[in-house]
Parts: structure tokens; C-alpha cells; sequence
């Protein structure tokens, strides 16, 4: 894990464990009835680390944590997609989180939601729909 000014960056292996508990706590305690997952992917930013620029690869880094809550988790998967979870936090809310990084960072974003319990009851559902939604959104682009 690393933490910077209280952003927590997990890799994958973390990331996937903190739905499964997040899951456990919520049948268990009942203090808390939804979290969303999300991916984002960030098209442009290989362009920009690609042609050198990585002072223009800064601005998003610093919009994505500055527009999220510092209990929400950011979980890199290459430089240019994240996974995202956010606690507490239904589709709707999530949706309203991503809007407001895309508006910030002004680069193309392709991002998908699930939420728990609307798309799935548990961790191996959440993952599949979010990969179906990845498929359905990044297909046409990423070029196979």
C-alpha cells in the first residue's frame, strides 16, 4: 500500500481482497448498504508519457485524487487504468464522482460502474459485470 495526503493506493491483490471484506462487513454489521467499483481508463495519458510530457501527465494524476474522498481506494493497473472503490457510495453517487474527475482533468475517459448489491451479491458477480462493461466500452477502442 502506499498512502500520499491520505489517498490509498492499493495494488490488484489488495484491491479485490477490500470487496470481499467490505462485502463481509456489510452482511455482518448492516452499518452500511452499498460501495461501488469502477474502472477508468485514461486513453490520452499514453500519448502524453509516450511523446515525453510527464509534466502534462501531473494534471490528471493530481485532478483524479483531488476529486475523490480519502477513503475511496485508487488501484493502478498500468498508467493509464485505475480501478477505483468507493465505500458508501452507490452507482448514482459514483457516477457523480467520475463526472466531476473527467470535468477536472479535460482528457477522454473511459469509465464503468458496478455497485453492490444492484449488480451483484458478491465479489466474483461485482468483477464480472464491471468486466463485461470494460469489454462493452473498451473493445472498440483498444485495438486487438
Amino acid at each position: 500500500m502506499i498512502e500520499t495526503e491520505n489517498i490509498r493506493i492499493y495494488n490488484f491483490e489488495v484491491f479485490k481482497a477490500l470487496v470481499e471484506i467490505e462485502i463481509e462487513r456489510i452482511k455482518r454489521y448492516k452499518k452500511s448498504e452499498k460501495f461501488s467499483i469502477a474502472f477508468m481508463y485514461f486513453p490520452s495519458i499514453a500519448n502524453i508519457l509516450s511523446q515525453n510530457k510527464p509534466k502534462d501527465f501531473a494534471g490528471p494524476v493530481f485532478k483524479l485524487r483531488e476529486n475523490i474522498r480519502s477513503v475511496d481506494v485508487i488501484s493502478p493497473v498500468d498508467e493509464d487504468f485505475v480501478f477505483l472503490f468507493f465505500p458508501e457510495t452507490g452507482k448514482k453517487e459514483t457516477e457523480k464522482v467520475i463526472n466531476r474527475v473527467k470535468n477536472a482533468v479535460k482528457l477522454n475517459i473511459i469509465e464503468g460502474i458496478a455497485s453492490y448489491p444492484e449488480d451483484g451479491k458478491n465479489s466474483r458477480e461485482l468483477f464480472d459485470k464491471l468486466v463485461n462493461v470494460m469489454n462493452d466500452k473498451l473493445l472498440p477502442v483498444i485495438k486487438i
